[in-house]
């Protein structure tokens, strides 16, 4: 009899080890460690919700097989990144990677990655220590700008509205993004013909601004450049606003327009310009090709505020459009790396932040980037208003008074 049962027993298990095998082999699944709590949350929830949206677009599935995205949080933290990134490739041998997004998580899993070389969808990371690492990697897919691009538009725009020979000065952060930054503002300003006044070096998590500010005022620039991110942000504004100084032009990147940190900031995120490829409430068309993916930006954008009840931002935006490329690519490619890598390479369709279409960088760095084109707005009575280039202007800008 119970040589019956552990007969019976065996079999299921076989059974049901067959079937957990056969429904692996139909599910692609697609490793995706994300900021989902800490210091970079914004960056994290963004890029799920687009990764999500993306996802629900191809219904789940591509070419009859199941694909999920296997999201971890990685706290914000280098330590937790590398290993999320080292249990989905070495134990759940993931094939395709989605994620993180802040630079200093991207630099962090770099070795980890290196050891599979999964296909690499690098949403995110400006620093050009990524581009330096893995820019020439074939499995690597960055779609994101980086740094220079930030600085190459804004030098340039800044230029183009306020005229050039104004005083700037630069405060940069003592962390990978503010460091790698650094040298590209400098080289993009003063080709731009600003005169740098100083240069203020600030500690990352720092609570009190107000040693830089009194040097800051000082020197009276026309325009303060800050090489700072997320929190510290946030932090920084406000002791400005409270300081009361005098600069009639506030400068960042990426977070000046995400709620986020519109919200953290509250009414001293008011004057204060930055940089995206997306800004809510501006115009783009369906892709002619794929508009079943990438409907007009309106459509798209109802689609997200019914689905999440909050307006999305450049990551959401980003994050659903770099996600729809690798979807297209298993689309085409069925579960096989290396021909999901040819594939991507074909690409050349519209999406919501641009032409999605993998070229070279212009330094050749990095062999497989899109979406680098950046629009400059400015954050005017709760709103951003779209201030560069001239063809999607909406607005002019606006110099601070107090």
């Amino acid at each position: 009899m119970k040589v019956k049962l552990r007969a019976c027993i065996a079999g299921a298990l076989a059974l049901s080890t067959a079937a957990g095998a056969a429904n692996a082999a139909d599910t692609i699944q697609i490793g995706a460690p994300l900021e989902l709590s800490g210091r970079f949350v914004a960056f994290g929830a963004a890029g799920k919700r687009g990764a999500e949206m993306a996802l629900e677009t191809f219904k789940g599935e591509v070419n009859g097989k199941k694909v999920e995205f296997l999201f971890r949080d990685i706290q914000s933290d280098p330590q937790a990144a590398v290993a999320s990134i080292n249990e989905l490739t070495e134990q759940t041998k993931v094939k395709y990677i989605f994620g993180p997004i802040a630079s200093v998580m991207f630099a962090a899993v770099i070795p980890a990655w290196r050891q599979q070389k999964p296909v690499w969808i690098g949403h995110g990371s400006v620093t050009t220590r990524t581009e330096e690492e893995v820019g020439g990697e074939r499995r690597f897919f960055h779609t994101y700008p980086y740094a220079y691009h930030y600085h190459q538009t804004m030098s340039a725009g800044l230029k183009s509205i306020i005229g050039s020979g104004k005083k700037i000065v630069i405060v940069y952060s003592d962390d990978a993004y503010g460091r790698t930054s650094l040298p590209f503002a400098r080289q993009f300003y003063k080709e731009a013909g600003f005169e740098i006044a100083g240069e203020e070096l600030v500690r990352q998590g720092a609570a009190d601004y107000n040693p830089i500010l009194t040097k800051i005022r000082r020197l009276r620039p026309e325009a303060l450049v800050t090489l700072v991110q997320t929190s510290d942000l946030v932090t920084l504004a406000k002791q400005i606003k409270i300081a009361g100084i005098n600069i009639p032009y506030l400068v960042d990147g990426l977070d000046v327009l995400l709620e986020e940190w519109q919200k953290a900031a509250g009414d001293a995120q008011e004057g204060w310009i930055g940089l995206s490829g997306y800004i809510h409430g501006m115009e783009r068309p369906a892709s002619k090709d794929r508009p079943d993916i990438f409907p007009s930006l309106s459509d798209w954008e109802k689609r997200f505020r019914d689905k999440y009840q909050v307006e999305p931002t450049y990551l959401d935006a980003g994050a659903y459009s770099a996600a729809s490329l690798l979807l297209m690519a298993l689309e085409k490619a069925g579960d096989d790396p290396d021909k999901v890598v040819e594939e991507l390479e074909k690409l050349n369709t519209e999406t919501l932040v641009g032409p999605g279409r993998f070229t070279k960088t212009s330094t050749g760095g990095t062999v497989h980037q899109a979406f680098e084109s950046l629009m400059i707005a400015q954050r005017q009575n709760g709103k951003s208003i779209i201030l560069y280039p001239p063809e999607v202007k909406t607005g002019e800008i606006k110099a601070r008074t107090e």
